[in-house]
């Protein structure tokens, strides 16, 4: 990875892949002095308006970022910009945040999951890949064990 990294955009959810995510972007902050912008995005259904009282997704957030403050205690890393968005598209709004923080990389974490024989990363996942103005790097959970042929 370059060295010359200022904003690490990190989005996250409450899943193990995307704290493992975090907690590998928290060690390359702290070598490389960047900031990390954990993003937790609520999407909004169209039936609803972005600014309608979904208070429960809020106070969901809150507390999930609350955990990622935590998680960046634990990693002795400082100078968390921990923040929640609506939108529509969670990969929308991540590419929108990585271009307005000038991010240098949007580090996502993604599940261990083949559908069909295919990997499958997710639509937020696939949208932030596809559309990124930043390097993205895909932090993908190990594979089962009972998944691994012969083992």
């Amino acid at each position: 990875m370059k060295q010359d990294v200022r904003n690490i955009i990190v989005p996250v959810t409450d899943s193990p892949h995307s704290e493992r995510a975090f907690r590998w972007a928290c060690e390359v902050a702290r070598s490389s002095k960047a900031r990390i912008h954990a993003l937790h995005v609520i999407e909004v259904p169209l039936s609803l308006s972005l600014e309608a009282e979904i208070t429960a997704d809020v106070d969901r957030a809150e507390r999930l970022l609350t955990k990622y403050e935590g998680i960046a205690h634990e990693e002795k890393y400082r100078g968390l910009d921990a923040g929640c968005l609506r939108a529509r598209q969670a990969g929308a709004a991540i590419v929108q945040e990585a271009q307005a923080k000038q991010a240098e990389i949007i580090v996502v974490g993604i599940p261990y999951n083949r559908s069909m024989g295919q990997c499958n990363m997710g639509p937020a996942a696939s949208y932030i890949f596809q559309h990124a103005p930043c390097q993205v790097l895909l932090w993908r959970d190990t594979v089962p064990v009972a998944s691994i042929p012969g083992a």
